[in-house]
């Protein structure tokens, strides 16, 4: 049975396109541009004046980089997550020693994945097979050095350094360092194929 969205109350839509558009850093013109509805019709949408047409509400949602459905339940400000570190999802390897922590489960309804590896001195993630086309990961060392390696290339990254690829290639996170490192991983998979 589908979801039927009341649309004789436009303040919920109008409400979540300023907050996209704002979010995004969009003037109502540069939107207006982008989604070619007129900057008066998307200040009235905003306002909750007007109520747009579903072909409207479509060309605003696309300009705004999310699906009609996103922009429609939107409801205000959500409540803030809080994860407890023992509540995390935790993957330890016995042989190695490297630990892998899920960051925030909430983003993965988005694509986006965040974790956090700690990787012992001479210890390796070990190598992992290329993602699908589309994805786009970006890694920041915190702590440490780590030796990225793509598709057999080594680069090499000191704390505070950051890469980011699209992984269409093998992947290895290795520690050829004496200290531990560690390291954020995003993940985005939200333009994958």
């Amino acid at each position: 049975m589908s979801k039927s969205v009341d649309t004789s109350h436009p303040a919920d839509i109008g409400a979540n396109v300023r907050r996209r558009r704002r979010a995004l850093g969009f003037t109502l013109d540069q939107l207006a541009e982008a989604s070619g509805v007129s900057p008066t019709m998307l200040s009235e949408v905003e306002r909750s004046v007007k109520n747009p047409t579903v072909k409207l509400a479509y060309q605003i949602a696309r300009a705004l980089g999310c699906s009609l459905t996103e922009l429609l339940e939107e409801h205000g400000v959500h409540p803030p997550t809080v994860i407890r570190a023992e509540d995390r999802r935790t993957l330890i390897d016995p042989e190695t020693g490297v630990e892998r922590y899920a960051l925030s489960p909430d983003f993965l309804k988005r694509g986006i994945e965040l974790a956090s590896y700690r990787i012992p001195p001479g210890a390796s993630a070990g190598e992992m097979a290329a993602n699908r086309a589309g994805i786009i990961e970006h890694v920041v060392v915190t702590e440490g050095a780590l030796t990225l390696v793509l598709g057999g290339r080594a680069f090499h990254l000191a704390e505070g350094d950051g890469a980011t690829y699209g992984p269409q290639v093998a992947i290895e996170y290795r520690n050829d360092g004496d200290s531990p490192c560690s390291f954020q991983l995003v993940s985005d998979a939200s333009r994958a194929l």
